[in-house]
């Protein structure tokens, strides 16, 4: 056989691939297609094999209709649930049809890839995670695609919080870039950026005060965001602060409550954010008072129905 060609069995694999992908076009032959392709992927087996489906599937373009990009992302949620490290010299090849995808207009394919990103991080751990993180860090800084930012970010978010190991380090290293990114006016996927933000504090990379000096009163400038989203996110990211950072988020626990108290009116983010930014501040005590004073109105104007109610039978 000659050096360039492909064995049998390569040739037979991408075959059967490109027919059950041309078939996903089809409503008729959608879960029949759908059904063999989550069956070939289960059983792939060797280094070739995971090579050539997911050449086959990496090569799916924007032509394609939706069912066929939706289901080539899909399926490597399945292949990372299915092989685990088995898939780590294919990671960067993973990723890179992730990357491809995050611009499509359909946010049903853009889901997937948030949710195929999560498996990988969390499946596939042999690798660094920086081989999952830096493309994701690239494209946000890179793109100007408003589904494009949305998509990396939310991505990016996902693998922080599902990594066994997030590599904590290089994450607080590129929290003050990004930090620098959400401020700009030239990056629209302001709420997105804010959740990843939120994941890094979350497994710890906003544990020095130098970091929290600059982080916080950019948090709480979003709170007075026009976006209602960038809005919400940054007080989801503040509670984040305040739940993991206790100690050092005290300092400026007045900062943060002068600015709550100005939007305590505001429906989009909610009262259970603030409390339970008031509850990491520390501020139990001033739970306990509302909890009192609404129970005091509770209990007295129950007693006070309880008291007309009888007041009215015995007139009757």
């Amino acid at each position: 056989m000659s050096p360039l060609q492909k064995p049998p069995v390569a040739n037979d694999l991408k075959h059967r691939v490109i027919i059950c992908l041309n078939k996903l076009s089809d409503r008729d032959t959608v879960s029949v297609a759908t059904t063999e392709l989550e069956s070939i992927a289960k059983n792939l087996s060797t280094p070739d094999s995971f090579s050539h489906f997911l050449n086959c599937i990496h090569n799916t373009d924007s032509s394609s209709k939706s069912p066929v990009r939706k289901q080539c992302v899909s399926l490597l949620t399945l292949l990372s649930r299915s092989h685990g490290n088995s898939l780590s010299p294919h990671l960067s090849k993973m990723i890179s049809t992730i990357t491809r995808r995050l611009r499509d207009p359909d946010s049903a394919v853009r889901s997937a890839c948030v949710e195929a990103t999560f498996a990988m991080s969390s499946q596939i751990t042999d690798p660094p995670f920086s081989t999952l993180s830096k493309p994701l860090i690239d494209l946000l800084t890179i793109d100007q695609d408003l589904n494009a930012q949305i998509g990396a970010a939310l991505c990016l978010a996902a693998a922080i919080e599902a990594a066994p190991e997030p590599e904590v380090e290089q994450l607080r290293k590129v929290l003050p870039r990004l930090g620098k990114l959400v401020k700009g006016e030239g990056f629209k996927a302001k709420a997105a950026l804010l959740s990843v933000i939120r994941s890094i504090v979350g497994v710890g990379g906003a544990s020095s005060k130098g970091i929290l000096d600059w982080l916080v009163p950019c948090l709480v400038e979003f709170l007075c965001s026009e976006d209602w989203a960038a809005r919400k996110a940054a007080a989801e990211a503040l509670g984040k602060v305040a739940s993991i950072e206790k100690k050092l988020a005290k300092e400026h626990k007045a900062t943060c409550l002068t600015s709550l108290e100005t939007r305590r009116f505001d429906k989009v983010w909610g009262a259970v954010s603030i409390l339970s930014i008031f509850i990491s501040l520390g501020l139990a005590w001033l739970l306990r008072k509302c909890v009192q004073i609404i129970s005091f109105f509770f209990f007295f104007f129950f007693f006070n129905r309880k008291g007309l109610q009888f007041e009215g039978k015995k007139l009757n």
